[in-house]
């Protein structure tokens, strides 16, 4: 065989100076096509004779091996997998290098300047560089059978090889789904170094190692903003010669439009649409409900936006915002709950309520003096028929008045110390009843300060009127007196003494003013219902102006401060536009 090639070697030469090598040896060709399949035919046997596809080709002038250049037409971004942190583009990878042994004269083969080998798997006929992408999970060859690379007279050789190609790209998603992303990889030869094989990017002195294909579709959700490459030599700490790979380095930006749409506003919505319900009446039932409602949106939300999250311990502005969300969420449903407990709170109506205390005091003054002598006083205790413990406690407390005559002022705190409310019949929770209390003594004090005026009012209207009311002169009760200085007064008041003196003249009342005329029903009735009613307006006025305030105050100033961490001003460039930069 190898005897017969030489010998086609030598004849074909001299058949072409009498005319197209097919005549001379195929007599059937009729046409100057069928010569030239004929002629092509040949010279691939020519050129194929002897051929070791095995060997890389030779370089001369160089150290370095045979030189590839590699260039990366990129078709579409199929897929940015988020949530695997994977990427799966296709792209066309073209090389280029100059195999000498594949070289031939045209002249001498009637034109011919371009041929096509196999160069795929088994079926390979000349020398392919091995070149993949490193971090590669999947590269997958669009053309069945392998592409055939194009051979040209010169021992030029081009292959351009359709690959869709899945590598994993950790991702940082802190500013989903306001992200940017970049994904590197390298691309080089697997088993030979740079001693036997050069990789180079495309371009010689201006380097084009990516482009843009011309049927380039963008991908509905990223865009390619940036592509930087860089040609190195690898050294790998167990062989000391060098491995040349090309560094691509891919930046993409997320569209963020649907994520706003579908997920940040409608959960931003929801929230905001939970602060309704301190305009609600506290008495509806639709309050609560629509609290708990606005929690349940908040978490569906969050299930969708899940599935799209990528699996790291990184807290996303999705995460943030959600947690912000439930968090507001969840507040304004514990205020609506507060706030309709304060609502159902009742007056005590018990025995020991502040109502019959405060009432038994003003019907036992039979005298109308406004103020209960030692026997009134012992009247009145034994008429609210209290509990041994409370009856005992009220005694110890009158003793220490030491048997003057008791005011009303002074009655007031007595039954501030020893009054009963209904306990959770009142109160409907514990907690509630701890909330008031303070809310509660302060309106006594309230209450204590509208009698105290009342009472100095028609002892100034008695004054006024003591010359034309001779009768009051000669009534045997001392009553209520008129403020004044006074060293023995059974309980001072700030700015003011209730009470009497000693050495006051007997006869001196409330110019016939009752007791039962000068104390409303307002101070007579239990506080506790009106001051809950009161602390729950205002709960419902602070949370109503507060809660969405703050909440719109976060949402919007978190997240610029965690984009303004993760990306300075340099890294940014404008929408739907692509960089491309290289490095030799």
């Amino acid at each position: 065989m190898a005897g017969w090639a030489a010998l086609i070697l030598v004849a074909l030469p001299l058949a072409h100076a009498a005319g197209p090598v097919g005549l001379a040896l195929d007599t059937t060709c009729t046409n100057a096509e069928c010569y030239k399949q004929r002629n092509m035919t040949l010279l691939k046997q020519a050129l194929l004779a002897n051929y070791d596809m095995t060997v890389q080709p030779p370089r001369f002038g160089s150290e370095r091996g045979a030189l590839v250049s590699v260039q990366l037409a990129l078709q579409q971004f199929q897929e940015l997998d988020t949530t695997n942190q994977e990427i799966r583009f296709f792209s066309w990878w073209r090389h280029s290098w100059t195999d000498p042994r594949l070289a031939w004269n045209p002249d001498h083969w009637g034109g011919i300047t371009e041929l096509t080998f196999f160069g795929h798997d088994e079926h390979k006929q000349i020398w392919i560089p091995d070149t993949i992408v490193y971090e590669a999970v999947e590269s997958v060859f669009q053309v069945p059978g392998g592409v055939q690379p194009n051979v040209y007279s010169s021992g030029g050789v081009w292959q351009s090889v359709p690959v869709e190609t899945r590598l994993p790209c950790p991702m940082k998603p802190r500013t989903f789904p306001f992200d940017e992303q970049t994904c590197e990889f390298e691309f080089g030869c697997w088993s030979t170094h740079g001693f036997q094989v050069d990789i180079k990017p495309r371009g010689g002195d201006e380097p084009a190692p990516f482009t843009l294909a011309a049927s380039y579709r963008p991908n509905p959700e990223f865009d390619l903003v940036e592509v930087r490459t860089a040609a190195i030599d690898f050294i790998y700490g167990c062989c000391p010669e060098p491995y040349p790979i090309v560094k691509y380095k891919f930046r993409m930006r997320r569209h963020s439009e649907t994520y706003n749409y579908g997920l940040v506003v409608p959960m931003i919505l929801t929230t905001l649409a939970g602060f309704l319900a301190f305009v609600a009446n506290p008495q509806s039932g639709e309050r609560i409900s629509l609290g708990i409602t606005c929690l349940l949106t908040s978490a569906a939300l969050y299930i969708v936006a899940f599935e799209v999250l990528p699996k790291t311990g990184n807290m996303t502005i999705i995460s943030l915002l959600y947690v912000l969300s439930f968090a507001f969420s969840w507040t304004t449903l514990a205020v609506s709950v507060l706030s309709v407990s304060l609502y159902g709170v009742k007056s005590s109506t018990g025995v020991m309520s502040e109502y019959e205390l405060v009432s038994a005091f003003v019907k036992a003054d039979t005298d109308e003096s406004g103020d209960l002598d030692k026997k009134e006083v012992e009247n009145a205790v034994k008429k609210l028929g209290l509990p041994p413990a409370k009856l005992q406690k009220l005694r110890k407390k009158l003793d220490s008045l030491q048997g003057q005559r008791l005011t009303l002022p002074v009655w007031y705190d007595l039954v501030g110390d020893i009054y009963e409310t209904d306990g959770l019949a009142a109160y409907h929770s514990y907690i509630v009843g701890l909330i008031l209390i303070p809310f509660v003594k302060l309106e006594r004090r309230k209450r204590k300060a509208f009698v105290l005026r009342r009472v100095q009012a028609a002892n100034d209207q008695k004054d006024l009127s003591e010359s034309t009311m001779s009768e009051a002169n000669s009534s045997n009760s001392p009553g209520l007196r008129r403020r004044q200085p006074s060293t023995k007064a059974v309980a001072p008041e700030p700015g003011a003494k209730a009470g009497g003196s000693d050495e006051e003249a007997p006869g001196e009342g409330l110019g016939g003013a009752r007791l039962e005329d000068l104390v409303t029903d307002h101070e007579l009735s239990d506080s506790s219902e009106i001051v809950a009613r009161r602390v729950a307006g205002y709960l419902d006025l602070a949370a109503m102006v507060a809660l969405p305030l703050c909440y719109m105050i976060v949402v919007i100033v978190v997240p610029r401060v965690i984009s303004r961490r993760n990306f300075s001003p340099s890294t940014r460039f404008p929408r739907r536009s692509i960089s491309t930069a290289s490095a030799r």
